[in-house]
């Protein structure tokens, strides 16, 4: 894949600009709260819709405008595209539309037309941040290459919501439990769907991530990843095959549990607890690992959805780089530019545009004050 136009309209700190791009390697370079990230949160935006840094919309909006545009022009091995995402008010209320190729969808439609990875210096918490942060990462890996994946997962927090209404409501009022069982056999069903989703994906993640870090350490080391399912009574599961997380077997931990979730007043159980355990030689990088093994453990998983997202679709996904190149020392950052280099389009954030050194079909474009510059 490959973008060669973004616009934005009143987004941020734009008023109106456009970025013509003809090159691989992309740098946006300048000093702090000048629009860098603006531009890379503007192509996210027209990826999937929504932002990397807020889940507010309204802070994507120019101060006192009340609609903003952002619009992406690209090519992938289907051809020429063009996405374009309005927001405006209307009768005193807030729309957004989706255009793909002219055409209005809807945004299950539009996830997965373009495909990003975002790499921020947020990441480097993947090995030891909160286990949202992995699942995140997973979901969001698997969801641009699988709309079934994406589907499953809107209906299964709809779903979760519904039932931790529920559980709250017997909590405080009391009543019969039967109208569980209802919310507990479509909960079981999606959730099985899911979690073998990605035992399937993790299959193939697993083995790109791990010969990626082995790269990156001249096979010095190795990671392994398992995926961790919690149980009741909080132990940990290590799914030993695809067939063992079925619908039952979910059931029979709901079942398990009723009491302890009405009094709680929401699901303990389910793909919405799971997350990843990295392992380095056996053991987990989280507890064990060095800074330097859990940021090239960070940087392995990365580079692996860019990988796997390829292996699914035939083609590199546009790799977004925020300001993670002053994080990385050098070994790191010449690792990371060698894996790019002339085969995955880039857009990357530096202060000094000396981080990054000439490669093939490098351009530099310097952000001051929401203008673009060509240098």
């Amino acid at each position: 894949m490959k973008i060669s136009k973004l616009y934005v309209v009143n987004f941020r700190n734009y008023n109106q600009c456009t970025l013509n791009v003809s090159s691989t390697i992309n740098v946006l370079y300048g000093q702090n709260a000048q629009g860098k990230t603006n531009l890379l949160e503007a192509i996210y935006y027209g990826s999937f819709g929504l932002s990397h840094r807020t889940s507010t919309e309204e802070e994507l909006l120019k101060w006192n405008c009340s609609e903003m545009a952002v619009g992406v022009d690209y090519e992938s091995f289907t051809g020429n595209h063009a996405i374009k995402i309005k927001r405006f008010k209307q009768l005193e209320r807030i729309k957004k539309e989706i255009f793909l190729d002219g055409v209005k969808v809807r945004p299950k439609e539009h996830y997965g037309s373009l495909n990003t990875v975002m790499f921020s210096p947020e990441d480097l918490q993947l090995i030891k941040g909160e286990p949202a942060l992995r699942r995140r990462f997973f979901d969001m890996q698997i969801s641009q290459t699988d709309p079934i994946y994406y589907d499953l997962l809107l209906k299964y927090n709809r779903v979760l919501q519904q039932r931790n209404k529920l559980l709250k409501d017997l909590r405080e009022f009391g009543g019969k439990r039967d109208i569980l069982f209802t919310w507990n056999k479509e909960f079981c069903s999606l959730a099985a769907k899911i979690t073998k989703k990605r035992l399937l994906a993790l299959e193939k993640m697993e083995k790109i991530a791990s010969t990626i870090y082995s790269s990156l350490t001249s096979n010095k080391e190795e990671i392994k990843v398992a995926y961790e399912l919690k149980g009741n009574s909080g132990n940990l599961v290590y799914p030993s095959s695809i067939d063992q997380c079925s619908e039952s077997f979910y059931l029979g931990l709901l079942q398990e549990r009723e009491q302890v979730d009405i009094l709680r007043g929401n699901t303990g159980i389910g793909p919405h607890r799971d997350d990843l355990q990295i392992l380095l030689n056996g053991m987990s990088i989280k507890s064990f690992g060095s800074q330097g093994q859990q940021r090239t453990g960070a940087l392995a998983l990365k580079l692996s959805q860019l990988e796997y997202v390829k292996q699914e679709i035939g083609e590199f996904p546009i790799l977004l780089l925020d300001d993670v190149m002053s994080e990385l020392d050098n070994q790191r950052r010449s690792q990371l530019l060698l894996f790019i280099d002339g085969r995955v389009q880039t857009f990357i954030t530096v202060n000094d545009k000396e981080l990054i050194p000439e490669l093939a079909n490098n351009a530099y474009f310097k952000i001051s004050s929401g203008a673009i510059e060509e240098a």
